[in-house]
């Protein structure tokens, strides 16, 4: 969108339009088309604030009012993870706002996955609860665990991590894929996160 409108005359484009981009990252290095937003900031074209989840934390409605304040006065679109969606839609619902949203969530099929445990170990040592329509990503980051994450619509590979037991579906298509110790490699098998659920207790490498 930014590309399109900037693509016209500059100084008409910078006249007409007071935008604020705020920009919601893992980390400042994974920020998607960082220098390009960061170079229109520069420039005087945009407002960019970036959250970094690392420093930052999850970013809140709470944060959203503290650093636009204006936000009432502002047209709004929100694209991210389905939870976040879901708290925006919430938040500009109850305040009768409008929010144009974009979701890039795969169709979910209707299968049989039963949830469980999701235990994390290693450096981001946790056990979250969840059923067998979330996805492992979405499951996760609502408990406070970091995880990494791209394109969330299964396409990028940036929310792989190594499950070492249990069950996963897969929310596409209801293809299940199973990590035994002893039977399966040492490693673990890699799992996208954000198209898989549990199908039952699992184990990640994380």
């Amino acid at each position: 969108m930014l590309r399109n409108l900037y693509s016209r005359n500059e100084d008409e484009a910078r006249a007409a339009y007071d935008i604020v981009l705020v920009h919601s990252a893992m980390k400042r290095d994974e920020v998607i088309f960082g220098a390009e937003l960061r170079a229109h900031a520069e420039a005087g074209r945009l407002r960019l604030i970036e959250r970094h989840t690392d420093t930052d934390g999850l970013l809140t409605t709470d944060d959203l009012e503290n650093e636009v304040p204006d936000l009432a006065e502002r047209t709004a679109y929100a694209c991210g993870p389905a939870g976040l969606l879901d708290t925006l839609e919430a938040y500009y619902g109850e305040r009768r706002l409008t929010l144009h949203t974009e979701r890039f969530r795969p169709t979910v099929v209707d299968v049989d996955a039963a949830g469980g445990t999701l235990t994390f170990a290693g450096s981001s040592a946790a056990s979250v609860e969840t059923d067998g329509s979330v996805p492992i990503l979405d499951a996760a980051e609502s408990a406070g665990v970091l995880m990494p994450s791209g394109c969330r619509m299964g396409i990028c590979m940036g929310c792989v991590l190594p499950m070492k037991s249990g069950a996963v579906r897969d929310l596409r298509n209801g293809d299940l894929t199973v990590a035994v110790p002893g039977e399966t490699h040492p490693d673990g098998v890699k799992i996208q996160t954000c198209i898989s659920a549990a199908a039952g207790d699992c184990t990640f490498d994380h």
